[in-house]
């Protein structure tokens, strides 16, 4: 029995574009890979249903740490 319901709006044929896309800038997030993929086919979709199609992929998101976001805490009784 043939598979029922929508289509998904970015369909695995989709998936190397957006790997490429993942690959070619690593830092960028997601919403400016959405407009990137946007403006590479014309499709727009929900920021959940591109996750999904990230996921799906194969994608697995880096986030850049902001510098000096894990400082050591400074003791109250420093000492020198």
């Amino acid at each position: 029995m043939p598979k029922t319901g929508r289509p998904p709006v970015i369909a695995a044929h989709h998936y190397p574009l957006l790997a490429r896309l993942a690959h070619t800038q690593p830092y960028s997030s997601q919403a400016e890979l959405a407009q990137a993929f946007h403006a590479e086919t014309g499709i727009t979709a929900h920021p959940d249903t591109f996750a999904k199609a990230l996921r799906l992929a194969g994608i697995v998101r880096v986030k850049e740490r902001a510098k000096g976001s894990f400082q050591r805490k400074r003791s109250m009784n420093p000492t020198f």
